[in-house]
């Protein structure tokens, strides 16, 4: 072989090596990223400029196909956080709502627990050292309503995660409550849904109430995190951070969003996409939801438990 016509085949074996190294690498990043692995890209989701919807606008398993382009599923349905590398796969809305994630909740058996993987968020008027006006007394008030008014069986974790010798200590509360609800789940293998309790922390000018038949009532947010981080655009994988239910915790935020939606249109919050895996690990039914927020009152943020538990009942109680 002549040596021009050797650097030749060499450049191109050497740019043929490059290619299906890239193509290797980009598969193992979508399969890290925790979306289906056979859709074939991983890119970020390109924007579809539909025409604009008319705002306020809360969408419904009615008028959920009013909600076609990315542009539109940003503006009524979803805030992703800038940290976080998002798929198409990942706001796949007729997927999600496709899946029945329905159950049986009334029995014997627990179905649902509760827990607060941040156990001292408090609020604007809570009383210091007082559980109960924390997100602790949400949990028990919530869990009340589901056993008393639904006939469901609760577990309330009760748990402090994220205090360390009697002091607050927010690092690490994710891996203790790892710890303390594994082996809640252990014990009433009959669990299927995991709900995780928070607050959320805004300005002190900002208040998150909506009013319902004159009752002043938090306003409230479902949040997903999709396990991969955005890297200047590109995504980066987390692989020590599994989750093998995140397409299910999707399309549960979804779908109780748009039961949200059409019972107390404007209660709900945008769902919240961020990256790491939070508590959506546990169980395909896990939600965490962020009730008001640090300036919201106690009495605004027990008002939200009834119908936090209506738009549960809604989508996870069995119809048959």
């Amino acid at each position: 072989m002549k040596p021009g016509k050797n650097r030749f085949f060499t450049l191109a074996l050497f740019m043929a090596l490059i290619i299906v190294a890239m193509v290797i690498s980009g598969k193992a990043i979508y399969k890290k990223c925790g979306t289906v692995p056979d859709r074939g890209r991983i890119n970020a989701f390109q924007e579809d400029k539909g025409g604009p919807l008319e705002a306020p606008f809360y969408p419904t398993i009615e008028t959920i196909s009013k909600v076609a382009s990315t542009e539109d599923k940003l503006k009524y349905l979803y805030s992703v956080d800038p940290t976080a590398y998002v798929l198409p796969e990942q706001l796949d809305l007729e997927g999600f709502l496709k899946l029945n994630l329905s159950t049986e909740l009334t029995g014997d058996e627990p179905k649902i627990l509760i827990f607060h993987t941040h156990s001292t968020e408090s609020f604007a008027d809570s009383r210091a050292g007082e559980p109960d006006d924390t997100v602790v007394g949400l949990g028990s008030l919530l869990a009340y309503i589901l056993n008393v008014q639904y006939h469901i069986p609760v577990v309330h974790d009760v748990g402090n995660y994220d205090v360390v010798k009697g002091k607050e200590a927010r690092e690490g509360s994710y891996e203790r409550m790892s710890r303390g609800v594994e082996k809640i789940l252990q014990k009433y293998p009959s669990i299927e849904i995991t709900i995780d309790l928070h607050r959320d922390g805004v300005p002190d000018d900002v208040r998150l109430v909506h009013d319902i038949n004159g009752v002043p009532t938090a306003r409230m947010m479902f949040f997903n995190g999709v396990t991969c981080l955005n890297d200047n655009g590109v995504p980066k994988a987390m692989p020590d951070l599994p989750n093998p239910y995140l397409y299910d915790n999707l399309a549960l935020s979804l779908q109780l969003q748009l039961a949200a939606n059409e019972l107390y249109p404007g209660l709900m919050r945008r769902i919240y996409i961020k990256p790491y895996r939070y508590s959506l690990y546990l169980e395909p039914k896990s939600i965490l939801v962020e009730v008001g927020a640090n300036t919201s009152t106690v009495a605004e943020a027990k008002n939200a438990m009834w119908p936090l538990a209506q738009i549960l009942t809604a989508v996870l109680e069995s119809k048959d």
